[in-house]
């Protein structure tokens, strides 16, 4: 249900680009370990339809509904907590990641554990195969130094989608 929901607002996304007004809402789904994935609401939604968008994501244990201003207010705790190991501290992930969720209302963009950006379906797969194999053997896992390669780097995603934050 919750997947037809995030379509039904990607939809509308594309449908009501440019956007200028902030997200009414960011839906957090935090029930992976290796993923966190974050899709913001338009602000312009009715409230018939953030009714149907509630009752999709209140029977859902780890999934959350949270105002735009509680969530950019606490970013500690919705964004950094759900980093375990951050493998790129010296970009400003969480500042992409509000951009993102700005620009792009109704379309999902996942957080990896190690402070990447999932944003494809490899991506995702990368995630969680490098998530398993942090928990066999933690040391093992490092950052790829070619950032071309890899597929998680945050600014890899977030420079072509966001007017090159990071480059």
């Amino acid at each position: 249900m919750l997947k037809h929901i995030l379509v039904s607002l990607a939809i509308l996304l594309f449908t009501s680009m440019p956007v200028a007004a902030a997200p009414g809402y960011v839906i957090i789904d935090a029930r992976k370990p290796n993923v966190t994935v974050y899709t913001s609401t338009p602000k312009s939604l009715s409230e018939a339809e953030l009714d149907k968008v509630r009752a999709a994501v209140r029977p859902q244990a780890g999934v959350s509904m949270e105002a735009w201003d509680t969530f950019k207010n606490n970013l500690n705790l919705y964004v950094e907590a759900r980093i375990q190991k951050n493998d790129y501290p010296e970009l400003r992930t969480k500042e992409g990641l509000m951009a993102f969720l700005e620009k792009y209302e109704g379309m999902p963009l996942g957080l990896a554990w190690n402070g990447g950006i999932a944003f494809t379906y490899n991506d995702y797969a990368y995630t969680q195969k490098t998530y398993q194999t942090y928990l066999e053997k933690p040391d093992s896992v490092t950052r790829i130094s070619d950032r071309k390669r890899d597929p998680v780097h945050p600014a890899n995603h977030f420079g072509p989608l966001l007017s090159n934050l990071f480059d």
